[in-house]
């Protein structure tokens, strides 16, 4: 494993030259944010020097008072970025998180500057950067092997693909990474404990509660606690869904069995052709129907949350109506064309349906209710219930999905105005290689390159 590790290492340490590169654009944002009479700080991976080679975001806070009202805050905010990025010639963005940010690319790095309020560790995820920052420096200044061993996790958990808190992922944030070396000490241990991790599994790294079989209790449903050092009552693993914390086990499990490279540097999955797809269906006796939607261009955050909205909604739908959904994804190309992907098992189903009511020995107010719903199918006894054979509204589940698209039922919010189209067979297959790659994916049909 050593060997190894320090051939990975090799591949993700940022050169001194890159590090001073890095730095010295830092240093020139905040010079420019000085010049406008504001306080800022350098945090994220870069501040902390566990940031990966090639990473190109450089974070700044913007340091306001802590009595400066929020809605100010952001306001002044903006305006400080705006001047930064228009000193460096720079196209500025605006972003939302918990509060809106701008962001803009200058010689290939994106810098992002955020406004926060000082004196906040308890406040905002944004007011509590600088003192995750700071805690996590403390400790490196103490370890002067932790940067390699966060690197090497960071490494680990991109080529999992659990990396990211953002919607998109739900998964591993930066710092989180950084708390489960300080917890367990190095990679290595990560790996042995993470593989035997339980659902629920709580860590709390600076032991601020007494008992963390408390933690479950406290933080209801999260898939994974780790409390926050500077904040005991914020769990850092909220945003790790149950799914990447699945996949970020097994993958542990796999490492430790099969110690190979590509655990960090996946081989890029090849594109099946449409005759593949189509093969892949035939075999599985099952349909695709998919539901395309061409819309404006959203934040990512939001978009990514609506479509997975949308997809549970349509897939709950969908199924009220008798049909059986083997299984569903989304894919969006992030700029403005999303399609959700249903596998149906039961995609047809006859015109009449049997439906059983209430038991005899029930009050009359259920039986009655029953009888006068279905009167004229004649219901009959069955069993000592009541019981009717009906029409069913919808015979095919194509026919649920216009529903839903015409009524905009569950539809997230912004795509509600989008021109949607329901696609089947080779309608879908016709497609990019983007969309091709993710059938693939969905299907389980696609190997790595090279395999």
């Amino acid at each position: 494993m050593d060997k190894l590790l320090k051939q990975v290492l090799e591949k993700i340490t940022p050169s001194r030259e890159e590090e001073e590169r890095e730095q010295g654009i830092a240093k020139k944002v905040m010079k420019l944010i000085e010049n406008l009479g504001f306080k800022s700080v350098l945090v994220g991976s870069l501040a902390k020097g566990t940031d990966l080679k090639g990473d190109k975001d450089i974070d700044i806070f913007v340091i306001f008072p802590r009595e400066t009202e929020r809605d100010d805050l952001e306001e002044k905010g903006l305006d400080i970025a705006k001047k930064v990025f228009e000193k460096l010639g720079v196209k500025c963005e605006i972003d939302y998180a918990e509060h809106p940010y701008a962001k803009g690319q200058y010689r290939k790095y994106v810098i992002e500057i955020v406004p926060c309020q000082a004196g906040m560790g308890t406040g905002s995820a944004v007011d509590r950067t600088p003192y995750h920052t700071a805690y996590v420096r403390k400790k490196i200044a103490k370890n002067r092997t932790f940067p390699g061993e966060v690197r090497l996790l960071k490494q680990f958990m991109k080529g999992a693909g659990v990396y990211g808190a953002e919607e998109k992922t739900k998964g591993f944030s930066g710092y989180l990474a950084e708390l489960l070396v300080i917890e367990y000490g190095s990679f290595a241990n990560v790996l042995n404990a993470a593989s035997k991790w339980r659902f629920g599994q709580a860590i709390d790294p600076e032991h601020q509660w007494k008992n963390t079989e408390h933690l479950k209790y406290f933080f209801t449903g999260a898939s994974l606690v780790v409390v926050d050092p500077t904040d005991m009552n914020r769990n850092v693993a909220a945003a790790v869904s149950m799914q990447k914390m699945a996949e970020f086990m097994a993958a542990c499990r796999g490492v430790l069995e099969n110690r190979t490279i590509d655990f960090f540097f996946p081989k890029k999955e090849k594109v099946p052709k449409a005759n593949e797809i189509g093969r892949a269906i035939k075999s599985r006796g099952t349909k695709l129907l998919a539901v395309s939607m061409k819309h404006e261009k959203i934040n990512l955050n939001i978009l990514y949350g609506q479509l997975r909205k949308t997809e549970k909604s349509l897939r709950k739908e969908i199924e009220h109506y008798g049909f059986r959904v083997m299984k569903s994804r989304f894919w969006t190309d992030e700029s403005g064309h999303s399609m959700i992907i249903l596998e149906f098992e039961v995609w047809e189903l006859p015109k009449t349906e049997h439906r059983v009511g209430p038991s005899l020995d029930m009050d009359a107010r259920n039986r009655d209710d029953f009888m006068k719903k279905y009167e004229s199918d004649n219901p009959y006894i069955e069993d000592g219930r009541l019981a009717v054979d009906t029409q069913r509204r919808f015979t095919k589940a194509e026919d649920v999905i216009k529903k839903i698209i015409e009524e905009e039922r569950g539809i997230g919010k912004d795509l509600k105005g989008a021109k949607f189209r329901i696609l089947e067979g080779k309608e879908i297959m016709n497609a990019s290689d983007d969309i091709m790659a993710f059938l693939g994916g969905f299907l389980s049909i696609t190997a790595p390159t090279g395999s």
